[in-house]
């Protein structure tokens, strides 16, 4: 077996270091707008290290963004954003959602992506993204309660 070392260091080290590095750059590029890319290196710096300190809470926070982009667009072209707003909270079936189940997932995506537990330049807006999708749902369901009983 070929021992891969590089200016002292073996491959296991370089490997921590490029997952710091991808880490760093999904940071820089969030910062600069570029969501897709700040994905990519998120996955990346998970790919290279998947023990890697909150990386995951890090790539929860960057799909809330993206998926909040989408709702944008859904409005921008008047169609119903329901199914994104789902999505900000990580539901997949959303056919026969209940309260209950989004509280749920309200609280689990909190959880990773809370600014107190999540140190990536995106939690806190991403924070605020999920708050307000998890109103908003409650509301519209609120609504249809409502019109059911008339």
């Amino acid at each position: 077996m070929a021992d891969f070392r590089v200016q002292g260091f073996c491959q296991s080290q370089l490997t921590q270091i490029a997952a710091q590095k991808a880490k760093l750059a999904a940071e820089e590029y969030f910062k600069l707008g570029n969501l897709d890319m700040a994905i990519e290196q998120a996955f990346a710096a998970l790919d290279f290290n998947p023990k890697l300190p909150l990386i995951q809470n890090y790539i929860a926070a960057y799909m809330v963004h993206k998926f909040a982009s989408m709702q944008s667009l859904y409005k921008r072209k008047k169609r119903n954003d329901s199914e994104v707003l789902y999505s900000v909270l990580f539901i997949e079936d959303f056919s026969s959602v209940d309260e209950a189940t989004i509280r749920k997932h309200f609280k689990e995506t909190a959880l990773l992506i809370h600014p107190d537990k999540n140190d990536s330049v995106a939690a806190e807006g991403a924070f605020k993204i999920v708050r307000q999708a998890l109103e908003t749902l409650l509301s519209d369901q609120n609504k249809r309660r409502k019109a059911g009983r008339r």
